[in-house]
């Protein structure tokens, strides 16, 4: 029998158990803070308190519950030998595209000041930015961030993307590298992150960042708290550089009740749900990759511990 170590509460243990159960055969999902949980052969996780899977004896594969890697990354105790997997779910793909662009057309358009006028009952046309006026700019063209620039170019906006290495994408400019940053960053109206956290990455979102968007740009954050210094977003925005931001990751989560981001008047809090983890989507994945680590096979979308996704 399989033995699948669950991190989480006991509804969705249930409904992952209730979701693999056509796919795989002669498995359990058991709670992984259990005595059965540490003797698993495969952990499916998303943020495990550290240290628990290196207690692990039998543990052969480690599954995220979503796309994010940087809880495994951080954790230097965590089995390096032991093949983890990441989840690229088309579904999660969707939904951070739709999430992305409902923040960035709700800018374009000047959602925030005609509610603000509504409460008011103010009747006061605004002028019109141009439709196809807007400057788009994709921080990780991979899974994710290839179907969030390709659906703005469909849109009709200027798309950039940037990446860590070279590579194209239909109707989108592309910059590859450090070198690239200030050149795919001059001019764009609206920053899109879908990074992931890696040590070239932390942080990259700062005061010298902010300077070289055009004035009032727009920024939305669906990577990873960690590339944002909050601080310098507080300044930019307050400076009128930056205009406004959509943040749905933070450097600490849950957001804290006293954290100024709350009841900052340019940024709009999401709490950590852009792209959440369609279990019925995401199945299928997560039991291939068990039958995969279980049968001696590379699984699809293992991480590159060195790469950092």
């Amino acid at each position: 029998m399989i033995s699948i170590g669950f991190y989480g509460n006991n509804d969705d243990r249930a409904m992952w158990r209730q979701r693999l159960t056509p796919l795989l055969s002669d498995f359990d999902v058991v709670d992984l803070e259990s005595d059965a949980g540490m003797h698993a052969d495969i952990a499916l996780v998303w943020a495990p308190p550290r240290g628990l899977l290196a207690k692990m004896p039998n543990l052969r594969g480690i599954i995220m519950q979503g796309q994010g890697v940087d809880h495994m990354m951080g954790d230097d105790t965590t089995p390096r030998s032991v093949p983890l997997v990441r989840l690229v779910d088309p579904d999660m793909s969707d939904a951070l595209s739709h999430w992305a662009i409902l923040n960035a057309l709700d800018m374009w358009r000047d959602g925030a000041q005609y509610r603000a006028q509504q409460a008011e009952r103010l009747w006061k046309p605004l002028e019109q930015r141009p439709a196809t006026g807007a400057v788009i700019g994709i921080m990780g063209v991979g899974a994710i961030g290839s179907v969030i620039a390709s659906r703005f170019a469909s849109l009709g906006f200027k798309v950039k993307g940037w990446t860590r290495t070279k590579r194209t994408l239909d109707d989108v400019e592309m910059f590859a590298g450090m070198d690239a940053l200030p050149s795919f960053l001059a001019d764009t109206d609206i920053v899109v992150s879908v990074l992931p956290l890696t040590p070239t990455t932390s942080g990259i979102m700062n005061t010298d960042f902010f300077s070289r968007l055009a004035d009032g740009a727009f920024v939305i954050n669906g990577g990873r708290g960690g590339q944002l210094v909050e601080d310098d977003l507080l300044a930019a925005l307050d400076s009128g550089k930056i205009g406004g931001a959509a943040l749905d990751v933070f450097g600490t989560e849950p957001l804290p009740a006293t954290h100024p981001f709350w009841t900052h008047p340019k940024i709009v809090v999401w709490p950590h749900v852009a792209a959440q983890t369609n279990p019925q989507t995401a199945a299928r994945q997560v039991a291939t990759a068990i039958t995969d680590i279980m049968a001696g096979k590379v699984p699809a979308n293992k991480v590159d511990w060195d790469r950092g996704y």
